[in-house]
């Protein structure tokens, strides 16, 4: 029971680690503001519709972050953001950087230009002057002379929250199948929002219904505050810019240490940088997928000289490190900061010549998530090949081939890989792990009919018919693509690994000696809600390399299977 609910809280995780302790509150603060920005711009769509619609829904909002625990929550996290982001700007030992980080940072650090005004005329015109903020109000406020910037800010918040959730998300499985609709959003809610706000100001205008709430000399007070605040935020700014800018001088002038990267060369650098940003610095080949928030482990680092002079781990690099089963000396290379000479080597390199859509593809770093694993065999094939004609014996395997793998992809499977008679397939890699196994189930059913037919069509030419076995297991496996990076013209395919692969090998090896058409372990059955007394003789499997048996489910009629899927489906 404790190795399956260890296993599930393994399924659910994304990133190697859950990142230090400011990392998670900056995470945790923009996901606030991102939710706030989400309802402030779906209010805004409800202009296409009406502004008398686009009001009631600004009412239920307010409702939300107008209250003390919103305005609370809202600001707060408006503070912590804002703070962590400055801090992790100050702290930065070089800008060089990878564009999305730098697209983030600048559309970051333009986002106070445009927002202190928008704040101080509406929530400090109704903290100062108590004025009414309809959208009549804001929206005549803000057209025709406003509108340009209004638009902008909207956008530029909007592609600032996306890349971050975009780069945070990547990270887990199941965000690939969901990228599509992702995307679809991202692109139809600032569009829409923008639509709305502006369709309705216009109405408003042209209707000559625009109205100002503001009493006189009101609103050129509260653009006079939001001009000191801008120019208090980037003070804060520059002073972090400057913070970076003297780290460069003291690199320059002031005392050095040197890293040597075996294999490449020995640079010279300032107290302060961690050793990814001094590898970034110097142009030295390193891999960060997660863009240096500790949060995967491609940067990882063979310290070979000088890892008695480092910091010890914090607990998000230690528990990335304890994740990934770190040798001796091995450090994330984005928490480490040298304060003497290192000899390093990074254990990921990027490949010069890796398309640059590698470095995008997270299977390429490997994923941990829990799938389904099939493994199907023709039995006899020995016997087949005996006493016939090449022609006929590729000619047979070919049709055999063919349909097993439609079988596959009509229930959602994915090939892993053809290894002459026998195919193996991957299921839940698109989709939830529960249906992925029934999809599986369903696979085993599609493949004795499909048999059938094989046997049906080429009766004339088989001595005796085609049989098959099959073995099914489940649980958490790493997916990656291993060996062929497409330089030479092929592109490696995904592919499981794990303790899961090897069981069910061993499940489907095991349906000769049982006599079934397939061995589906109880895992696999449990997890897709199907009673395992339904579908087969349930036994007891020793498994190489486990101490205690398997219990599986030998399957010999899959019509007894299918009443169980529809059983459960009903």
């Amino acid at each position: 029971m404790l190795t399956k609910v260890a296993a599930k809280r393994r399924a659910r995780k994304g990133p190697a680690g859950s990142g230090s302790l400011e990392q998670r509150l900056r995470l945790a603060s923009g996901l606030v503001l991102v939710a706030f920005v989400l309802l402030h711009f779906l209010n805004h769509a409800l202009g296409n519709i009406s502004l008398e619609i686009m009001q009631a829904g600004q009412d239920l909002r307010y409702m939300i972050w107008h209250s003390t625990v919103g305005t609370g929550l809202l600001y707060g996290a408006l503070a912590i953001h804002a703070g962590l982001a400055l801090w992790k700007t100050a702290k930065r030992g070089t800008l060089i950087m990878q564009k999305w980080e730098a697209l983030q940072l600048v559309l970051g650090l333009s986002i106070p230009f445009l927002l202190i005004r928008h704040v101080a005329g509406t929530r400090g015109a109704e903290i100062a002057y108590k004025t009414y903020m309809d959208y009549s109000h804001e929206l005549s406020v803000l057209w025709p002379d406003h509108a340009a910037l209004q638009s902008a800010l909207l956008v530029i918040v909007w592609i600032h929250g996306m890349i971050g959730l975009h780069y945070w998300l990547r990270l887990y499985g199941w965000y690939r199948s969901w990228q599509p609709v992702f995307l679809i959003f991202a692109g139809a809610i600032p569009l829409l929002a923008l639509t709305g706000w502006i369709s309705a100001a216009r109405r408003l205008y042209l209707t000559g219904e625009a109205k100002s709430n503001f009493k006189q000399g009101e609103q050129e007070a509260l653009a006079e505050i939001a001009s000191h605040a801008n120019v208090i935020v980037y003070g804060l700014i520059g002073l972090a810019l400057a913070l970076v800018a003297g780290r460069k001088l003291w690199k320059r002038y002031g005392g050095r240490i040197s890293i040597a990267f075996a294999g490449e060369r020995a640079v010279r650098s300032p107290l302060g940088p961690t050793l990814l940003e001094i590898g970034r610095m110097n142009r030295v080949p390193m891999m960060s997928v997660c863009g240096g928030r500790g949060r995967c482990s491609t940067c990882r680092t063979m310290i070979l000289e000088g890892a008695d002079t480092l910091d010890p781990p914090s607990n998000a690099e230690q528990s990335v490190l304890k994740r990934i089963r770190a040798g001796e000396n091995v450090r994330l290379a984005c928490q480490v900061r040298p304060k003497a000479d290192l000899l390093v080597r990074p254990l990921i390199l990027p490949g010069k010549a890796l398309p640059p859509a590698a470095f995008h593809d997270r299977y390429r770093w490997g994923v941990e998530r829990q799938i389904g694993v099939m493994f199907i065999d023709m039995r006899g094939f020995t016997r087949l090949t005996e006493s016939r004609l090449a022609f006929d014996v590729v000619f047979i395997l070919n049709r055999y081939i063919d349909g097993v793998v439609k079988a596959i992809r009509a229930d959602g499977g994915m090939v892993d890989k053809v290894m002459g008679d026998g195919v193996m397939a991957l299921y839940g890699v698109n989709t939830t792990y529960r249906s992925g196994l029934r999809q599986a189930l369903s696979t085993i059913i599609r493949l004795s009919k499909e048999i059938e037919t094989i046997n049906e069509e080429l009766k004339g030419q088989l001595g005796e018919p085609l049989r098959i076995g099959i073995g099914l297991h489940g649980g958490p496996s790493i997916l990656g693509r291993i060996g062929l990076d497409g330089r030479g013209g092929v592109e490696s395919g995904l592919t499981a690994l794990g303790d899961v692969v090897n069981v069910a090998s061993r499940l489907e090896d095991a349906t000769k000696e049982n006599g079934a058409l397939a061995l589906v372990s109880h895992d696999v059955l449990e997890a897709a809600d199907i009673a395992s007394d339904e579908i087969g003789e349930a036994r007891e499997l020793a498994v190489r390399g486990r101490i205690a048996p398997l219990k599986v489910s030998a399957i010999h009629d899959a019509a007894t299977l299918e009443a169980a899927l529809k059983s459960a489906r009903s």
